[in-house]
């Protein structure tokens, strides 16, 4: 009975993750466009499409869904804790901006805290703790970090973040923010299921 409800509550948090990310994703298509130059837009993109695998083929979960979900949680968590940490001192503690403003509430705050709950508390992902899972877990953001520098050096896009503006900070302030941003993913894709599996063992 208690797995039947965890079942159905994962089943609503998803649906409501999916009308949130559409809502936000058509506020940002209205103010700018679709920018995937945004690691914010492609993430809660990745959550969008990995919540409605996960309701779709919600009877069988293939192991490949799985990853997806532990990916893209990893995504928005990455999305939640840079905003708090690094952009919001960047940025001069805009709070209204980076916190209320268009789309930002849903991809800064409400998806990446409902994807964190669904996936520890309620969805049956039972993927080992394996640095393969967690590199596997890392994929989007690594292609994310390789296109997106690419770019830059190529000076196609400036940005778009503060911390990846190539040609205005020397070499070495961007290679050292892309190693810590990296770094951080691992130990937090590590974390997620450390977590899950302590949940479990308590039965929570």
């Amino acid at each position: 009975m208690v797995l039947i409800a965890k079942d159905n509550v994962a089943i609503v948090l998803n649906m409501l993750l999916i009308v949130l990310e559409i809502i936000a994703l058509a506020i940002t298509i209205d103010l700018i466009g679709l920018d995937l130059t945004y690691y914010t837009v492609d993430a809660n993109l990745f959550a969008l499409i990995s919540a409605i695998l996960f309701l779709t083929l919600k009877k069988r979960i293939p192991n490949a869904v799985d990853v997806l979900k532990y990916s893209s949680t990893l995504a928005l968590l990455i999305t939640f804790l840079v905003v708090i940490f690094i952009l919001y001192p960047m940025l001069d503690f805009d709070f209204n901006f980076l916190f209320l403003e268009g789309p930002n509430l849903y991809f800064h705050i409400l998806c990446p805290l409902i994807a964190l709950i669904s996936f520890l508390f309620f969805e049956g992902n039972e993927l080992e703790n394996t640095l393969k899972n967690n590199l596997y877990a890392m994929i989007f953001t690594l292609i994310y970090a390789v296109i997106i520098i690419s770019l830059n050096i190529a000076k196609v896009v400036t940005g778009p973040y503060p911390f990846l503006m190539m040609y205005s900070q020397p070499l070495l302030a961007s290679l050292f923010w892309v190693i810590v941003i990296l770094g951080f993913a691992f130990v937090l894709a590590r974390l997620l299921l450390m977590i899950k599996d302590l949940l479990t063992i308590l039965n929570v």
